[in-house]
């Protein structure tokens, strides 16, 4: 029956006051009931209780050397097919939006907490059983006498320098390789299909949180080899005739002109707004080989 009303109130067919955990008082002083906001709204467990949890044991267990203990999951309160298994595979409008304009100074967005029992002499944990809804996602212990691991912007600035950034591409214009003393080469930089480029989102769970992370274009420095640098700038360039970004070598050489990116980034928390992350990644691209050569005028007679 739970369910089926957890299942009603994310389709909002069911008043989330419905919703309702048991409130037996357990050994370890925690109760498992909601709380109402005034008005008839269940807003679900608050943070102090989500915090107990961590406190909570199976009954006759002892804390101090435990023989069983509680697991718990929060799975965003959302239709199918979020589960205990795979608790944030949909983050939708509703889980978010009710805890903004319900609980604003929680984190969201708004799940139900699953809770099991293990075993330490390797039983087999009973199923999943859910026990309440909360808005503090981010408190809900892993177990029992482990407190919730916070996600921190440290751990997201980390998680922005392990993305796999996309290696800016050279394409140089003359295209084969070969450029005139004293005539522009017209750079553009290129990005490949591996890697994330700007815009692109890669998506990853920290401490079972969703975390998105876009990058974005700070800047670029386009090396031409010769020991000069153009930029940063945030242009891409472009060929013959309306590309920005050239060069005008003033003597033959072989060149390996390469391209320098500064990337910023952007992250989104379980669906939530996209917030500026606090630090930079350079990335170095592949070098081109360019040789730059002189043109001779001759005069010929008939």
């Amino acid at each position: 029956m739970l369910d089926q009303l957890v299942l009603g109130a994310a389709m909002g067919l069911v008043p989330s006051a419905a919703i309702e955990p048991p409130c037996e008082k357990e050994e370890s002083g925690f109760f498992g009931c909601v709380r109402d906001d005034g008005g008839g709204v269940d807003v679900g467990l608050t943070v102090e209780q989500t915090h107990a949890l961590a406190d909570s044991y199976p009954p006759a267990v002892s804390p101090e050397s435990p023989t069983a203990w509680y697991d718990y999951v929060a799975v965003i309160d959302c239709i199918p097919p979020n589960s205990p298994e795979r608790p944030r595979l949909e983050i939708c409008g509703f889980a978010i939006s009710f805890c903004e304009e319900n609980v604003p100074e929680s984190s969201g967005p708004r799940s139900i907490i699953y809770r099991r029992t293990g075993y330490a002499d390797g039983t087999d944990p009973t199923t999943w059983e859910p026990i309440g809804p909360t808005c503090f996602t981010d408190s809900v212990p892993a177990r029992s006498g482990e407190p919730a691991v916070e996600l921190t912007e440290a751990m997201i600035v980390e998680q922005f320098h392990r993305t796999d950034f996309a290696l800016p591409q050279t394409v140089l214009q003359p295209p084969d390789g070969t450029a005139l003393v004293n005539l522009p080469v017209y750079f553009e930089l290129v990005w490949p299909d591996a890697g994330f480029s700007p815009s692109e989102i890669d998506t990853t769970t920290l401490v079972g949180r969703q975390v998105r992370i876009r990058p974005t274009l700070v800047g670029a420095t386009y090396l031409t080899g010769d020991g000069t640098a153009i930029g940063p700038t945030t242009s891409l360039g472009g060929p013959y005739p309306d590309g920005d970004v050239t060069h005008t070598y003033d003597t033959a050489a072989d060149v390996a002109p390469s391209i320098s990116v500064e990337y910023g980034g952007e992250v989104s928390v379980d669906g939530g707004p996209w917030t500026t992350i606090p630090s930079t990644a350079t990335i170095d691209g592949p070098a081109v080989d360019l040789q730059v050569l002189t043109s001779r005028n001759r005069l010929y007679s008939d």
